[in-house]
């Protein structure tokens, strides 16, 4: 603004000049009578040129004040926006339960089945959790609660969401799973083996999904097996959703498996075809500590000298797993 009219101040001396120039070279004597009151047209521009300067200054000093009371008689809050898909990656969690009211968690009846359900819950969640970066390569995501029953509805239970062309998730199914025992047991051959589910982020390993297969270790059947493409210690784990038969289905909804995701022996077959049929594609590959031997279950990616990340066939389907029984209303009760 200062700029502006101290320009403007300058045309006007340099007009006014040039009609005096042009006043004298055509009559001497009228130039020297209307020097005068050229003069007096200089100095009232300036006095003009001034005030308005002062005036700008002022305003510009009092600015911030006025968007200050303008602000504070808005009958809203202005609230920043937060990024609901940044990574909690590497970084130390605590969960706080938050003030959700009652009313508005919308959780799955206690029947079996496909049964209406509020997605935005838990596709905000697995977004917070998840880093940005790896949604773009995955279609389908299968977010599994390896909670007890009683740390909220969301307990084993696995939700199956598929990605929108607007890049929003539809629910397709969610139902009763059995996690590991996440306790020491005695194999039939005679071995004390972990029966723990890992949480973190997983792939499917496209070379092993098998309709009927028998768990070597545990000697039980495991139809419609779905091995995970992970690494744990140098080997590769023998973790994967499958179906159970008749007296695991009669454990879903509890832990009860060696480690595996247990479903129905027909939600099972359902996922199996669902994933064949419609997620296969080029995946990241999964960075491998080279201390452990452990592939990352945090998403971390392998890149090539350049930067770029690494990928291979494999099937667009992201399981995560994590110990969090979702939004529960005796929580909400109990912070009022």
């Amino acid at each position: 603004m200062a700029s502006w009219l101290t320009r403007l101040s300058a045309a006007f001396v340099v007009a006014g000049s040039a009609m005096a120039g042009y006043v004298a070279l055509k009559d001497p004597r009228t130039a020297a009578e209307l020097a005068p009151a050229l003069a007096q047209l200089e100095r009232d521009s300036d006095a003009l040129l001034t005030s308005l300067r002062e005036q700008a200054d002022r305003a510009r000093r009092e600015a911030p004040r006025v968007a200050e009371v303008l602000q504070s008689q808005l009958p809203f809050l202005i609230i920043e926006p937060k990024d609901l898909v940044a990574p909690a990656v590497g970084m130390p969690t605590v969960q706080v339960p938050m003030p959700v009211p009652p009313e508005a968690v919308r959780m799955p009846a206690a029947s079996a089945g496909q049964m209406p359900m509020d997605i935005e819950p838990v596709e905000t969640r697995l977004r917070s959790k998840v880093a940005a970066e790896l949604i773009q390569y995955f279609d389908l995501y299968l977010y599994v609660s390896k909670a007890t029953p009683d740390k909220g509805h969301w307990a084993q239970r696995m939700f199956v969401l598929a990605k929108q062309q607007d890049q929003t998730f539809a629910l397709l199914h969610h139902w009763p799973v059995s996690t590991g025992k996440e306790e020491v047991m005695v194999s039939p051959s005679g071995r004390r083996l972990g029966t723990h589910t890992p949480s973190g982020v997983f792939k499917l390993d496209r070379g092993r999904f098998y309709e009927d297969y028998t768990s070597r270790q545990w000697k039980s059947p495991m139809p419609s097996a779905m091995f995970f493409d992970w690494q744990t210690e140098g080997r590769t784990s023998g973790l994967a959703i499958h179906g159970s038969d008749a007296n695991g289905a009669k454990e879903l909804g509890n832990r009860a498996s060696h480690g595996c995701i247990r479903l129905s022996a027909e939600n099972a077959k359902t996922l199996f075809e669902l994933i064949q049929a419609n997620y296969k594609g080029r995946v990241p590959v999964f960075a491998i500590d080279p201390n452990t031997g452990t592939m990352s279950t945090a998403g971390r990616l392998v890149r090539d000298e350049k930067g770029r990340v690494i990928t291979r066939r494999g099937y667009k389907v992201l399981v995560f797993i994590e110990d969090y029984g979702g939004p529960s209303v005796d929580t909400v009760a109990a912070l009022y």
